[in-house]
């Protein structure tokens, strides 16, 4: 009787390392990833991963003067390790017939799936941006990408990707400061580059497309740095032999949690559609909420850091107080009445009125974004 040759069998370790060395090739975001591996073997799944904020630029001292130390904020970014995993079948025909290479097509398409999950993942973090770093914009044009750089401030000479979809690049590719990917030479960040715009190299993603639950369509400009993609196992393989069908079920799969590790290196160009309804009033999640005054019938209407305004855009927060638990708002229509917000601190007089109503305005007073939120008063 002949012997079985394993170059009859689908070995997996071999396929594993095929499998291995095309990860990657389809996932846009990760040349702007910062991979860590130090997890892998640990127990857990729901982690809390650290993040930094920017100290500021240093201040001006003079002589013997006392410099004052500045706190280097770092955060708890909480992201639940997820498993991706795809399986394919290969039946002995298939494989036996000489046609074709099914098992290189297998790994290829097996890598590919996982990739596309992983993008997936990495370009949902990038949802998690703060408001200030969001630019509303009425279209992508070069103007407007010009108008959105000034939330980097003076921190404009780090490289940077700007994600846009097919209709926005067929807008920028007509300015007259657009750069064509051929002219770039060694200055490409990544392949897949398709121009540049401001100093911005554009990438086309099918991947940008309108939030419906946000009322926005979001065209990110990112550094690298700006996102971790913590691998708890590497990709892991396995075949299952079906001896009864004459098969092969290969399934593969990978453990990793994508999160938003630096939001000074992300911004958003941001068309919006209509008023998003925030969730508010509870202050353990961090939402927009009212705090009892230090006055008599006095409130504290808080703004968390990470719904600030972009004031550099001329974006402000206003306020309604009243005694009706909901706020009407008309998409591209300005408001009458508020009251400018000025900080967390700042107490305000709540009268006889029962709720706030907060809205995101733009220097016409056009809202964006609106919370209503019950109003919390001293006794």
């Amino acid at each position: 009787m002949p012997a079985t040759l394993t170059t009859d069998l689908i070995v997996p370790e071999v396929i594993a390392d095929l499998v291995e060395t095309k990860l990657g090739d389809r996932v846009t975001l990760l040349p702007l990833t910062v991979q860590d591996n130090t997890l892998v073997g640990q127990p857990g799944d729901t982690l809390k991963f650290p993040a930094f904020r920017y100290i500021g630029k240093a201040d001006e001292i003079a002589e013997n003067g006392e410099i004052t130390p500045t706190a280097l904020t770092s955060f708890a970014v909480p992201a639940t390790v997820k498993k991706y995993a795809k399986a394919v079948q290969i039946t002995d025909e298939a494989r036996l017939s000489g046609y074709g290479d099914p098992i290189g097509e297998a790994a290829t398409q097996l890598a590919h799936s996982i990739d596309h999950a992983v993008d997936e993942a990495l370009f949902t973090a990038l949802n998690d941006l703060p408001l200030h770093r969001i630019a509303p914009v009425t279209s992508i044009t070069a103007d407007n990408i010009a108008t959105a750089l000034t939330l980097f401030g003076e921190e404009l000479e780090e490289p940077a990707i700007l994600l846009v979809d097919p209709a926005a690049f067929a807008n920028l590719r007509k300015d007259l400061n657009y750069i064509r990917a051929s002219d770039l030479g060694q200055r490409m960040i990544f392949s897949g580059v398709v121009g540049e715009i401001w100093g911005c190299q554009i990438v086309v993603s099918n991947k940008i497309k309108t939030v419906g639950s946000l009322n926005e369509k979001r065209h990110f400009i990112v550094k690298p740095g700006a996102l971790r993609l913590v691998n708890k196992q590497g990709t892991f393989l396995e075949v299952q032999r079906e001896a009864k069908y004459m098969r092969d079920n290969i399934y593969a799969s990978k453990h990793c949690a994508a999160y938003l590790y630096d939001d000074s290196k992300v911004i958003a160009a941001s068309i919006f559609f209509g008023i998003q309804t925030l969730s508010a009033g509870d202050a353990s999640k961090g939402e927009i909420h009212t705090a009892e005054g230090n006055t008599q019938g006095g409130s504290f209407l808080v703004i968390p850091e990470r719904f600030l305004a972009p004031a550099a855009l001329n974006f402000k927060w206003v306020y309604k107080l009243d005694t009706t638990a909901s706020s009407s708002a008309t998409w591209g229509t300005a408001l009458t009445g508020t009251s400018n917000w000025v900080d967390s601190t700042t107490e305000v007089a709540g009268g006889s009125n029962t709720y706030a109503h907060f809205f995101l305005v733009d220097s016409a007073n056009k809202p964006y974004k609106k919370a209503d939120v019950a109003l919390n008063k001293k006794a």
